[in-house]
C-alpha cells in the first residue's frame, strides 16, 4: 500500500476553473489533473539538467575536451596527495 502527503496551494479563483475545466475534458479530478501536469514538468525540467544534446561539431568539440589533459591545477594536486582519514 503505497501512503500518501497532502501537497497544498492557493490559487486564483480564475485558474482553478481554468484547472477544472481541463481536467473535465480529460475526464480527471483536479488533483489527478494537476499532479500528471506537475510530474510531467518535474521530468522535464530533470531532463533538460540531464540530457546533454550537441549537434556533430560540438559533440566533436566536446569529446575532444574530455580527452585532452587537464590543465595543471596545483590546488587539485595538494588536494590529491592528501591522505584520506579512512585509510589512515
Amino acid at each position: 500500500m503505497t501512503s500518501s502527503v497532502p501537497i497544498n496551494m492557493k490559487a486564483a479563483p480564475e485558474v482553478r476553473g481554468l484547472i477544472d475545466r481541463a481536467a473535465q475534458i480529460m475526464h480527471r479530478n483536479r488533483t489527478e489533473f494537476m499532479l500528471d501536469a506537475a510530474i510531467q514538468k518535474a521530468r522535464e525540467v530533470i531532463i533538460q539538467q540531464q540530457l546533454i544534446s550537441l549537434d556533430e561539431l560540438d559533440y566533436d568539440k566536446f569529446v575532444a575536451s574530455l580527452d585532452a589533459p587537464p590543465a595543471h591545477n596545483p590546488r587539485l594536486q595538494k588536494l590529491m596527495a592528501m591522505s584520506v582519514p579512512w585509510e589512515s
